[in-house]
């Protein structure tokens, strides 16, 4: 009987130089895998660049500005020994023993705040300077344009050394020029130098928590007094703007010139 062999299929000869599908995919995974490594690269290069830079720029001195008229403004009021702090570390210019008291509840970042100071504060000077008038700025940091915690805390270590309202002159320049920034301590350390202070011992303040007892506690004085916005002004302890006690429009500059005068005489 015969038998009949069984045909085993014959495979096509690859044709020379022809990649198997196999291949081919194989091929295409490493081309992926290749860009992901590319891709990953330049996104981890262009972070680095990102950051380094970032931290060059906020590593960089600044040079901020200190008007030359800030210098000596208060030089004739303080020669005379009229100046000081009260026992919550807010300063004040003018006579410790004078018969007016006003304190402004305030923030370096207040464009009105500003305003008050240059409108008011400037214009009552004759009557600091005779010791008719004690100025207490009472520092508060959670009003105006933006937080100023750094603002005011540079202005209270500027006071250790005899300088806090040259630094608070400059604090409401900066302002308007730097914006938020101007709490950035590099502006303060610059505006320091330039005020002629001991750089390391003003740099060592600005980190003292006595600092923030100090802001805590015109913090807990503004509840007190039911302060809820700056400015908020205060003569022998009655609340004169931003309106009367009692109600009624703040006084003008010549009605408030007037108030003092009274306070004196009586």
């Amino acid at each position: 009987m015969a038998t009949t062999k069984s045909k085993t299929p014959k495979t096509e000869p690859k044709a020379p130089g022809k990649k198997s599908l196999r291949e081919r995919r194989a091929e295409a995974q490493r081309r992926r895998r290749q860009q992901q490594i590319v891709l990953l690269a330049i996104v981890g290069a262009a972070a680095l660049i990102v950051v380094g830079g970032f931290l060059i720029l906020s590593s960089r001195p600044v040079d901020a500005r200190v008007a030359e008229n800030i210098l000596t403004k208060y030089t004739e009021i303080t020669s005379k020994g009229f100046y000081g702090s009260t026992p919550e570390g807010f300063y004040f210019i003018g006579n410790p023993e004078a018969k007016v008291t006003m304190e402004m509840f305030s923030s370096f970042s207040c464009p009105a705040c500003q305003q008050y100071k240059r409108n008011y504060f400037d214009n009552i000077r004759d009557k600091i300077l005779n010791g008719d008038v004690k100025f207490i700025y009472v520092p508060l940091t959670q009003y105006g344009s933006f937080p100023s915690d750094g603002m005011a805390r540079a202005a209270i270590c500027a006071g250790e050394q005899g300088k806090f309202w040259e630094m608070h002159e400059a604090l409401f320049d900066w302002a308007g020029l730097y914006g938020s920034a101007a709490n950035d301590g590099r502006y303060a350390l610059s505006g320091a130098e330039k005020l002629g202070l001991d750089a390391g011992k003003f740099s060592a303040c600005l980190g003292d928590p006595k600092v923030g007892d100090v802001l805590r506690a015109a913090a807990d004085l503004a509840t007190q007094r039911g302060v809820n916005a700056t400015p908020t002004v205060f003569l022998n302890g009655t609340k004169i703007y931003p309106e009367r006690q009692g109600g009624g429009a703040t006084p003008s500059l010549s009605e408030l010139r007037g108030l003092i005068e009274q306070s004196v005489a009586n």
